[in-house]
């Protein structure tokens, strides 16, 4: 995939391993509603499952 037509995705998890610089570099992005919300309505609803922690 031609990294200009990726989506920029701004984070502010500096624990996580795909985190440079305020930015998501994860070749992919799941986001879910937290457990128990099932429609979810702010971003408090909601979680990242790509997440994963530096070593």
């Amino acid at each position: 995939m031609d990294n200009n037509c990726r989506m920029q995705v701004k984070c502010g998890v500096d624990s996580c391993h795909y985190w440079q610089d305020s930015m998501c570099h994860a070749d992919q992005l799941e986001v879910n509603p937290m457990s128990g919300k099932a429609n979810p309505h702010t971003s408090d609803d909601t979680c990242c499952k790509t997440f994963k922690p530096c070593r």
